[in-house]
């Protein structure tokens, strides 16, 4: 019975002293993140990255970090102008802004590792818009799921249902309509949602193209001419549809939009044909990394995947998180009085979880730089 007793010590000693010996190791091995970082916000998501920065400093004390409020307009030409020594170290980035400044980017090897940890945070089609040949260029931050909002009191009073309105030509016909009976008080457009607009269509001609047809650039830009003319476009709030995200149905929950609203998925050319779309979010590029590349990756997945506080700024309204666990998040329950059938939010998050990747990204990006910045 004693010899048995002495085993049982011995082992538990011999447990506690490889245990104590481990721990010394790993205390020893692991290195303190420290350096200072700097990120360039823009304005609607500079409160979240105060808010995480703090969090984060809280768990590693020797890292400081500095959030500068920069508008978004300005953001790409400033990196373009400076010097690599002069760049911040973390910036907001689209996928279109992102190709133009890609050889300034040295920390490939860090968001594919980001990505490989927090790989179930993220849906392929967001993976795809950082993505150039194998090399990652960013993390996802934000998404963009893209909405139909329909002024539903205007659309009853002359006659009309939401769900007559499933193609672009359904839109056109029927806003034409409307705008004749109303002599041209009401028209079909807001002059908010060209950038929108002209997303949804290129992705989805290109998305359409088969391998018996595919369009030019001038094919494309003479389609959104058709649909977003000049006449059908409003420059004020007397507008049938908004082609929108989260920040109109913010809008609408502040009582910023008059009327009562429905919301569904988009217009497609053809009825069948796919309409969700989640493009154009911001993502978190690392620039400047020379001193302190440990400290910045480890932010920037922070950032990327806090799920307590992208899910608060996700029931706030404030922007849509592109992590996926963020989106399990309930609305609140309050019925709003200016929305009816479907909540905005539901289908928003439904549009987030599900659209698919596009099958000819690298046209979408070749075409969209050739608009925008040739």
């Amino acid at each position: 019975m004693k010899i048995r007793k002495r085993v049982i010590f011995l082992l538990i000693i011999g447990f506690l002293i490889i245990f104590s010996i481990n721990l010394i190791l790993s205390k020893s091995n692991r290195r303190d993140l420290k350096g200072d970082i700097v990120l360039w916000s823009n304005e609607e998501n500079y409160n979240y990255f105060l808010e995480v920065a703090n969090e984060f400093k809280e768990r590693n004390k020797k890292v400081n970090i500095h959030i500068i409020n920069i508008g978004s307009e300005d953001c790409l030409e400033k990196i373009k102008e400076l010097n690599e020594k002069d760049l911040p170290n973390i910036v907001e980035l689209n996928f279109v802004e992102l190709e133009k400044i890609k050889e300034k980017i040295d920390f490939i090897d860090e968001n594919k590792s980001i990505i490989e940890m927090y790989n179930k945070n993220f849906k392929d089609s967001r993976i795809q818009e950082i993505k150039i040949h194998e090399d990652y260029y960013g993390v996802p931050f934000e998404s963009n799921p893209i909405a139909l909002y329909v002024r539903n009191d205007i659309l009853n009073k002359y006659g009309y249902e939401a769900s007559e309105l499933n193609t672009w030509k359904d839109l056109i016909e029927v806003g034409n309509e409307i705008k004749n009976k109303s002599s041209g008080e009401i028209n079909i457009f807001s002059n908010k949602d060209k950038g929108n607009i002209e997303l949804l269509i290129i992705s989805q001609l290109v998305d359409y193209e088969k391998d018996s047809y595919t369009y030019t650039k001038e094919d494309i830009l003479k389609e959104f001419n058709n649909i977003y003319k000049d006449e059908y476009i409003a420059e004020d709030n007397n507008y049938l549809y908004r082609i929108a995200s989260l920040d109109f149905y913010r809008d609408i929950v502040e009582d910023k939009e008059l009327g009562i609203w429905t919301c569904k998925n988009p217009p497609s050319y053809k009825i069948g044909e796919n309409k969700l779309y989640a493009l154009g979010g911001k993502n978190l590029v690392a620039l400047n990394v020379e001193k302190n590349r440990d400290a910045i990756k480890e932010f920037i997945a922070f950032a990327a995947t806090n799920k307590d506080l992208l899910s608060k700024e996700l029931r706030d309204n404030k922007f849509f998180p592109s992590s996926l666990y963020s989106l399990t998040v309930k609305e609140e329950e309050n019925k709003i009085e200016n929305i009816e059938g479907n909540s905005p939010f539901l289908i928003l998050v439904n549009i987030a979880e599900r659209a698919p990747s596009i099958k000819k990204f690298d046209k979408l990006k070749e075409i969209l730089n050739d608009i925008y910045y040739n």
